[in-house]
């Protein structure tokens, strides 16, 4: 007699994560959230104005954990997958924090390195973001951190375009759009033109560059 499948298989681990798809700017996929909304907004807000002032992206992503990549291996590949920083000019940050792992990491894109070398960003996040983890004020620490980063880019780099059109973090999606015409066209055949339409959110966040990360930065523990 065959024994069952799920008897078998190996079973998943729970605490394992993937690569996820991140957005322009602020990424929570903490479970539960460590960011209040108020707090999200005024983080992509900063993200929003480094990124206009001077084309650079910056992206934040809190996650539970990076196991079983740990997360060097995890900020560098989220940050190769999402493209973050422009095509061609690889301006970009990824500031990971890994609430189970009690880690974080600032990975620099390679248009970024001679502005932010290993030794700074190691220090801007020692002075900002471990303090604030420790007494666990994501927000502060995070603000605080990506304020000090950005500044350095904004005194210091020198965009190649900086005349490009302005950051855009929602586009509209074609898809859902698609979805509700479709929706409208088949109600009103079968109420006879009398459909009334609820239209769903028809913007999502937009996305990064196309940047490529440099493998520099730092990393600590909290």
């Amino acid at each position: 007699m065959l024994a069952p499948v799920t008897s078998i298989l190996p079973t998943p681990r729970a605490d394992a994560q993937g690569i996820p798809d991140i957005y322009l700017y602020v990424n929570d996929l903490a479970n539960p959230r460590v960011l209040l909304a108020n707090e999200r907004n005024a983080l992509t807000s900063l993200c929003y104005d480094i990124d206009d002032i001077s084309t650079a992206e910056v992206a934040i992503l809190i996650i539970n954990t990076t196991l079983p990549l740990g997360i060097d291996m995890f900020a560098s590949e989220t940050f190769q997958k999402n493209g973050i920083g422009k095509a061609g000019l690889d301006n970009s940050l990824l500031i990971v924090v890994s609430v189970d792992e009690r880690q974080w990491r600032i990975e620099v894109g390679y248009g970024l390195e001679g502005i932010l070398n290993d030794a700074k960003v190691g220090r801007i996040g020692d002075n900002n973001l471990t303090p604030a983890l420790l007494t666990g004020d994501y927000y502060a620490g995070l603000y605080d951190t990506t304020y000090e980063l950005g500044t350095e880019i904004v005194n210091n780099y020198v965009p190649p375009n900086p005349n490009q059109p302005p950051p855009k973090p929602w586009i509209l999606d074609w898809k859902a759009i698609g979805i509700a015409v479709a929706l409208f066209v088949f109600i009103s055949a079968i109420t006879r033109g009398k459909a009334i339409l609820f239209l769903p959110n028809l913007f999502k966040r937009g996305g990064f560059g196309g940047g490529r990360s440099g493998g520099g930065g730092a990393k600590r523990g909290y």
